[in-house]
Parts: C-alpha cells; structure tokens; sequence
C-alpha cells in the first residue's frame, strides 16, 4: 500500500525529514511494476490443477465469478484455466466454465426463501447442499427436521420472533403501533396513515328541512338526512384538505349509523376509532332553514340521554391515539353526559400531558343541555351548569373557537365588543395562545399573544351553512400545521433558531413563536374563512366541505379583497391581505 500510494502521489507522502526523493520515487515504481508481473505467476505456483484426460498437470487458477450484479444474476461460477501441450510442443490456454447452480447460461432465479427446484439441479450443486446437511438423499429437508438438529447443537436456541429482523424499537413511536404491521399496526385501518389530528365527540345525522316552509313534525319525506356532529365534520374536512386526521366517538347498528360509517369511509377516515352501540339510537337532529340559508337547531325525535353518541366507552377506546396525534380537537357537546363528559376529560387530561396541542370549538347548543318541557327556572340552572362546565373545560386549551354569540354567554363580551376587540376575550383564558370568533356574515375576529384583527366574510351565495363553523376550524388547522412547519424549516435554514431553546421546538413552543408573526396569523385566519365559506355554497355539512385545490384556487382568486382591520393596542393599522407574498400595507 505505501509503495502504491507513492508511485502514484509521490509528493505527498512526506516524512519527518522532507519529501520522498525523485530516485526512491523511481525504485517505489520498478518495485511495484516486479511486483504486479511476479502476481499471476506466484499465484499460479501456488494453485496448480490436476489434468484432465489428454492433459498433461500444468499450473493453472481457479477464482469465482461472482462480482456484483452480473453474478447474481448469473449465478456462481467456477473457472478452470489449464495449459494444453500438442504434440509439437506448443502450449495453448483453454478454460472450462462450470455453473453451479445451473446447467444453462441463464438459471432461474427463485423468490427469496423458496429452495431451488431439485430437477433443475446439477449433481454438483446436489453434492454440495448435501455435504452443507440442507439436503438428505436427493430431497430437501423439513423445517422441522432442520429444526431438530439444530436443537441438538443449541438447546437454548428459539426461533426468532423477527423473522425478517428485529425493528428498530429505539426509532420508532405511537405512530408504527397504529400502522406498522411490525409492531402490531394495521396499515389498512387508516386510508392517510398515521393521524396528525385526533377530533373526539359526537357523531349524528342531521335532517335538514328541504326548503325554508319546513318546520318540526313534519313528515321524513320534507327532511333530508346528512351526516353531521362537529368533531366528525372537522375530522372530515381536514381529510379532504389533506391533513390526516381520525375521529373517536360512537354510533348505532341501525340504518343511520351505517350511514354515518360509510361517510367516514368515503372522506377517507379510519373507522376503527369508532365504536358500534349494539341496540342504540344514533341522534337525528332536525334543522330547519330561512330563506338565506341561515339554519337553526330545531331537537330531536326523543330523549337526548338515549342515543348512541351519549354513551361513549372510554375503556374500549384506543389511548395510543393520544400519544400519535400532534393536534386533539373537541368540542363540548360532550360535556352535556355523564359518559362523555369522562372520557373528554380523561382525554384532554392526557393529551396535555403528551403536551398535544388542544383545540376546542366550545360549539354551545342549549338543545343538547335542556330537555323538553323544562320551565324557565329549570333551563336557567341548566345553562349555568353548562356555562360552568364549558369555562372549565376550556380553561388551558391551546386555541379556542367560537361565535360572537358564544363569547357573550361565557364571558359577558357585547357581541359587537369581541369582533372589534378580540384580546379581552383572550384575556380571560390565560395559557391559551389564541382566539377565534367567528360571526357568520359578519366576518371573523382573531386574537394572539401580541397581535390580533378582523375582517369581513366572504361573499357568496348561501345553500346551507350547516357545518361552515366546523369547515372554518378544520381550515386553520391544516393551513396552522403548513405554515408553522415551513416556518420552523426557515428558522432552522437560516440560523435563526440560534436564541431559541432548543433547534426545533415542541408543537405547542413552535406554534407560539410563530403566530407573532401577523402574516402567518392572517394567511391562517384568512384561509379558515374560506374552507367555511365554500362549505355554504352546498347543502350538508360533510358533503359540502371543499378539497384543498379549491380552496388555494378561492383563496387566490378572492383574497386580495380581504381588508383586515388589525385590532388596535399599540397603534390603529389597516392592511390589504395578500394571500401568496404576505404583504401589508399601512
């Protein structure tokens, strides 16, 4: 190696004393050049083959052809270089080529772990297996004959219980427990993957009235069932968006909880979450429509406390969902029964601990809370005990989304008050890095640590806007989950981590840092406004839901019509929203 490396650089292997002279370079080559002549020669020496019939013993070399692909495809060759001497005197070189695994040029090559075809094998090859112990008289051996000689030679041996390698438990995580069939998971059972985002709660069909002469006691035949229940319809549009996400709740064996099944399946969502009430009822909830679409939650056929979403089993549910997801989404429906109530709380509980980030559409119905023929007194303690349970429930989460409507029943906020001014309902959820309210045509308002705004709706005619609050939540996350990894990949690219704790930060540190940035927060907001807006111009809340091509499309060709009011705390600022380049103007 030394010759070699200085006949072929010879200034640069230096020594204590200089460089190595031109004379010593030159003897380094002869040496080398002597030295690759005298090779074949003294390998040829030490390597000399028998003759065969009309061959007279002579030096000769054996060596195996079996160097990268071309040998495997080929097979192992052995090649025999012998020296023939006519009778004149002459020598000349011939050479045998014998396949091993073949008596064609060309074998067939078998699937890895099935054992060649014993009639395609040549004696040699038969010999050689046999004199290995994986071949007895002609035949293959069993497994179980193979096994029992090799307990004979390890009685402690076990077969493995990898046997296509032991994985990589060090790297892996709750995600390979839900899909990685190494390790138990079931690919199938979710269409995208492994979810980012787990949505919790209740599940049902809304019948919604075909025209605004609808009303309650109508015939079946005037009512047209969709598949509704917030947290499924926010599971559902963040499938359509892209984002892959899971739902967790429980339906009836009956006609509408196949129905409901069958709408997860076809959004692409992993049904195995769900679980199946044997003998239940799954909640029909009847709404009727006005003239501008614009809908209004009308009760139910029966008792709220008999239906399917009701009785959520906590213990059947699947806790490494908890501990996959990055985003947990409830709503606080749930929070009306005592089983729900549970298991949202046990839930919540985890998901803060696992440090997922929370998000809660507070999403208040009376209707779920008070039940038919309360009096007046009855149903002002039961919107108390709602009002109390939601703030509690609310308090910590990460985000929270609600209507101007629902600002003023928990926090007394004027209505008017909350879109102009969002942080003083930010005020009162401390830990919690956002706020969004929603106003229906009205617009939207929008609340972070350090900046906040509002802005007008979009215009567009309205078929329904059941579901549209649902639609808008689902947008701001799956724009949230783009905008802050990019973010997070330009801090990193460009150093800017550098004062940050840590190169990467956790879900929730991430998004905190990123939202003071008022162009993320406005291409967010701006971009959940418009999945709620598509959702209206469609009748149902699941079926309506836009794909991610058209609402980038919508968002292109109508955004630059957003003017956002930025909420006045430092300073009064107006800015043009400009989806693509994240320009302001003041």
């Amino acid at each position: 190696a030394d010759v070699l490396w200085a006949w072929r650089s010879p200034g640069f292997l230096r020594k204590t004393s200089g460089a190595m002279p031109r004379s010593a370079c030159a003897a380094s080559r002869a040496l080398l050049c002597a030295a690759l002549l005298a090779a074949p020669l003294a390998a040829s020496a030490f390597s000399v083959m028998p003759g065969a019939p009309g061959l007279r013993g002579a030096p000769g070399r054996a060596r195996l052809a079996t160097s990268g692909r071309a040998g495997r495809a080929r097979g192992v060759h052995v090649v025999v270089s012998q020296a023939r001497v006519p009778g004149d005197g002459s020598v000349e070189k011939t050479q045998q080529r014998q396949n091993l695994w073949e008596p064609t040029a060309a074998p067939i090559l078998q699937k890895t772990g099935v054992r060649p075809d014993i009639e395609k094998l040549s004696p040699d090859v038969k010999e050689v297996y046999e004199e290995i112990g994986v071949m007895i008289n002609g035949r293959w051996k069993t497994d179980e004959e193979l096994t029992v000689e090799w307990r004979e030679l390890y009685p402690t041996w076990e077969p493995s219980p990898w046997p296509m390698g032991s994985p990589d438990i060090a790297s892996m995580d709750a995600t390979d427990v839900l899909v990685n069939p190494l390790v138990g998971g079931d690919p199938d059972a979710y269409p995208m993957g492994a979810p980012m985002v787990l949505t919790m709660g209740e599940i049902l069909v809304d019948a919604l009235g075909l025209d605004s002469t609808v009303k309650m006691g109508d015939a079946d035949d005037r009512w047209n069932p969709c598949a509704g229940g917030a947290p499924a319809n926010v599971a559902a549009a963040l499938a359509k968006l892209g984002t892959p996400a899971a739902f967790a709740g429980s339906v009836a064996d009956d006609a509408d909880g196949r129905l409901l099944l069958r709408t997860l399946r076809d959004a692409k969502l992993p049904t195995k979450p769900v679980q199946v009430v044997v003998g239940g009822t799954t909640r029909r909830v009847f709404v009727t429509r006005s003239d501008s679409g614009d809908r209004s939650f009308a009760g139910f056929p029966a008792e709220t406390d008999s239906f399917a979403d009701t009785v959520f089993d906590l213990e059947q549910f699947d806790g490494t969902l908890l501990y996959a997801v990055d985003y947990f989404v409830t709503g606080t429906l749930g929070l009306a029964n005592p089983a729900t109530k549970a298991a949202l709380l046990a839930a919540k509980e985890v998901a803060d601990i696992n440090q997922v980030v929370t998000i809660v559409d507070v999403n208040w119905r009376p209707t779920f809370w008070n039940k038919p023929g309360m009096s007046e007194a009855a149903i002002r303690v039961a919107d108390g005990n709602a009002r109390r349970d939601i703030l509690k429930y609310i308090d910590g989460a990460c985000f929270v989304k609600m209507t101007d409507e629902e600002a003023q029943f928990l926090f007394g906020v004027d209505r008017e008050k909350c879109l102009n001014n969002p942080k003083e309902v930010l005020d009162y959820l401390p830990g919690t890095i956002g706020v969004l309210i929603t106003a229906g045509a009205k617009g939207c308002a929008y609340a972070f640590e350090d900046l906040g705004g509002c802005f007008p709706a979009f215009k567009v005619p309205v078929v329904d806007s059941t579901g549209a609050g649902d639609a808008f939540t689902a947008g701001f996350i799956h724009k949230m989950i783009q905008m802050t990894n990019e973010w997070q990949l330009e801090q990193v690219e460009y150093g800017l981590d550098k004062p940050l704790r840590r190169g990467h930060l956790r879900t929730r540190e991430r998004l905190k840092e990123a939202f003071k940035d008022k162009a993320i927060a406005a291409e967010c907001v701006v971009y959940a406004a418009a999945v709620g807006a598509m959702t209206c111009m469609d009748e149902g809340a699941i079926a309506a839901q836009p794909p991610e091509r058209l609402v980038n499309k919508f968002v292109q060709v109508y955004g630059d019509d957003i003017l956002i009011v930025e909420e006045k705390r430092k300073a009064s600022d107006k800015f043009k929203f400009k989806p693509l380049g994240w320009q302001f103007s003041r």
